[in-house]
């Protein structure tokens, strides 16, 4: 019995890392704070091999993880057969390296993952951090991830929504757990040095922020269920009742060219900057006055975690795990999503009170140290890699 509390597990952890977005930084910031002297962790990634680097390729290695990647395709252009291939060389893999345990993370490491790991006897764990919706194509993905999410021993949610939403229509409620995701304040995690205030006027400068202007700042996919439209549409509400703004959009995506040219067409593309994708995230929030998620749809999402750990007053809509996050009026504003009125009225009452931004500031940081503190969260994970495994060995 004690050979068994005493012995170190491994698990392969299945994941497809693109953009450096919140299943990854998700995902590294397990394997930052997990327990190696009880886990032993082996990344496995599915990749594009014509894409120039990989940010959480790069950072796992940093960190000295054995890691193994399988290409999606073989050619820009597609191949034929590239999902038989990949489950092969995931099967080789898991057989190879004999896991205890394979944690998977999105649609295609979880419709691989389940078969692969099934093979070889090996019990499996999903975390699912929500459904993207939007066209027939990504319709029939999220069916098909909870179908194979019916069949894992364990699915973790990052937030009761998406369990109640969608996850009890395909898995048994005794195998869900809900373990909303955390983050660290900076405090804890960095070198407060390196964010002096020079720091802070070269990225508002860089933003092209005047002095006495407001710098609203969002960061994230540029994609539809992100809600950035609406943003854009507040701060030309917001232009208009002479409130002196500029607005900082962190992050690159597929509609990117079309929020570019909304910004142009109603008039205020002097007023947004659309800075793009930058691996150096905590400097720019430190540039920011204010943080805006207009999400369409989310689950507990890691923007605004780290928004709120870096006490920016933060600004959201009541859609997903977000409700769960903010208590309107104590540490942030909930607004209702798809209403540029109400994102720019929330703005506007923030840009006139200074005392209120401080408050919800303060609160909001609070809130991250004791809620969502990233110590409590890798535990609460580690705690049900030992239910399955354990139960396993019984």
């Amino acid at each position: 019995m004690c050979g068994e509390r005493n012995k170190k597990y491994k698990i392969a952890y299945v994941l497809t890392p693109i953009d450096f977005g919140g299943l990854e930084k998700v995902s590294l910031n397990f394997l930052k704070h997990v327990d190696r002297d009880r886990f032993e962790i082996e990344p496995i990634m599915f990749l594009r091999p014509w894409e120039n680097g990989n940010i959480f390729g790069d950072e796992i290695r940093r960190l000295n993880f054995d890691s193994f990647t399988i290409p999606v395709s073989n050619s820009v252009k597609g191949e034929l057969f590239r999902v038989p291939r990949c489950l092969l060389n995931l099967k080789d893999i898991i057989r190879k390296r004999h896991y205890d345990l394979v944690h998977t993370h999105g649609y295609l490491a979880d419709l691989l993952g389940l078969p692969a790991a099934r093979a070889s006897g090996v019990p499996t764990v999903s975390t699912c951090h929500g459904f993207i919706s939007g066209g027939l194509k990504l319709s029939l993905y999220n069916r098909l991830d909870l179908l194979a999410l019916g069949h894992f021993d364990r699915v973790i949610a990052v937030s009761n929504s998406i369990s109640n939403d969608w996850l009890v229509k395909c898995v048994r409620p005794e195998r869900i757990r809900v373990i909303e995701n955390a983050t660290s304040c900076p405090e804890v995690r960095v070198n407060t040095e390196k964010y002096s205030s020079s720091d802070r006027e070269n990225r508002r400068n860089e933003a092209g922020v005047k002095s006495g202007e407001v710098l609203i700042g969002f960061t994230g996919r540029l994609s539809r269920e992100k809600g950035v439209a609406d943003l854009i549409r507040a701060v030309k509400i917001l232009i208009e009742s002479g409130a002196p703004v500029k607005l900082l959009l962190l992050g690159d995506g597929g509609q990117r060219l079309e929020l570019e040219e909304l910004s142009a067409g109603i008039g205020v593309s002097d007023k947004v900057f659309f800075a793009g994708f930058k691996d150096d995230v905590e400097n720019w929030l430190k540039a920011m006055d204010i943080f805006v998620l207009p999400s369409l749809n989310e689950g507990t999402p890691m923007a605004l975690l780290e928004a709120m750990a870096f006490g920016l007053p933060c600004i959201a809509t009541s859609v997903g795990g977000i409700p769960q996050v903010i208590d309107s009026g104590v540490d942030g504003i909930l607004v209702a999503p798809g209403s540029p009125n109400e994102i720019s009225y929330a703005i506007y009452s923030l840009c006139i009170d200074i005392e209120k931004r401080k408050t919800i500031s303060n609160n909001a940081k609070q809130k991250i140290m004791l809620k969502y503190n990233i110590t409590n969260w890798t535990s609460k994970i580690e705690r049900e890699y030992l239910n399955i495994l354990e139960s396993e060995n019984n």
